[in-house]
């Protein structure tokens, strides 16, 4: 084997771990329940009862996590 190729394991573990922080950053900060509550919240189109049964269904999710 050549030295080329033994670099290729830790490039290969390092782009996983990279891919794996921007998976966990890209849920805690952009598909969270919070973040899609004000994001709908400071939508201009989003109608009132929209808004409302999202905020309802996420904040039971959000309820539901904490109890366990």
């Amino acid at each position: 084997m050549s030295p080329l190729e033994l670099l290729f394991v830790p490039l290969a573990l390092a782009v996983i771990g990279v891919i794996l922080a921007a998976t966990a950053w890209l849920e805690q900060s952009v598909l969270s329940p919070r973040s899609l509550i004000l994001y709908s919240t400071r939508s201009r189109r989003t109608r009132p009862e929209q808004v409302e049964r999202l905020v309802a269904m996420q904040s039971e999710r959000i309820m539901r996590d904490r109890n366990l």
